[in-house]
């Protein structure tokens, strides 16, 4: 469990609600959530969470590379970068899969050239739609009956779905898969921080332009991979790249 998901009305001195004395210790006295802390519920909490993260560690095995699209603000050409960067793979030669978990604003589907297939559902999961042989794309979009629609979800179901993309879709091997994340820093970052804190091969490309209104953006994200302690923000084996986008 990260800082910020500390209790926010926790006590100005707090040893942690996953430490061994918490809800216990001098320093709990009086602070609202000493029961809760005293009972292990933030470190149940915690313990699941890491289960979670080992369970889709094993479940991408056979994903080569991860690559986390990150943009602190909207409309600066990160889905394009996704989309473009997934079809240059794939022309390469590499097998490739881009998953969209910008559950409420979807775009990668249509830039992909396929927005009106469907997901199909076999025995062993959802099986992605292919834009070509060597290049799968999953979204949201696809499960929608009148692209539309409204999303309107709070953070748990958001996070639900995202946990069943990366457990339940069916990416076998593949050499890249580009995860194309929505702008900010909200429920749908936190989750994939969390869920692929065990995965050792992921890197993370923050998408920019060159406004300082947007470069402030870009601050703020770093700031907050660093923060939450994510693998791409905090540990030499992964990478952090801030790719500016040049205006047209």
């Amino acid at each position: 469990m990260t800082e910020e998901n500390y209790p926010q009305d926790r006590n100005e001195v707090c040893i942690g609600p996953t430490s061994d004395s918490a809800g216990k210790a001098s320093s709990c006295a009086g602070c609202p959530n000493q029961s809760a802390c005293a009972s292990g519920k933030f470190k149940d909490d915690k313990e699941k969470t890491s289960q979670e993260a080992e369970d889709i560690a094993m479940r991408l095995e056979g994903v080569k590379h991860i690559l986390l699209i990150l943009s602190g603000k909207g409309g600066v050409g990160k889905s394009t970068l996704s989309s473009q960067l997934a079809w240059t793979l794939s022309y390469w030669g590499f097998q490739v899969g881009i998953l969209d978990i910008d559950i409420c604003g979807p775009s990668v589907a249509r830039m992909m050239g396929v927005e009106r297939q469907e997901v199909r559902q076999s025995s062993s999961g959802w099986s992605p739609v292919y834009a070509k042989d060597n290049l799968s794309v999953m979204s949201i979009a696809f499960m929608l009956h009148n692209r539309d629609d409204a999303i309107i979800w709070r953070g748990p179901r958001k996070t639900g779905l995202i946990r069943q993309f990366l457990t339940d879709v069916e990416w076998d091997d593949l050499d890249y898969l580009i995860i194309d994340a929505p702008p900010g820093t909200s429920d749908e970052h936190i989750s994939i921080i969390q869920f692929l804190s065990k995965v050792p091969r992921t890197h993370a490309i923050v998408v920019t332009t060159p406004q300082e209104i947007s470069l402030l953006d870009v601050r703020k994200e770093s700031r907050f991979a660093k923060k939450s302690k994510s693998p791409f923000g905090s540990r030499g084996k992964h990478e952090w790249i801030c790719l500016s986008m040049l205006s047209c």
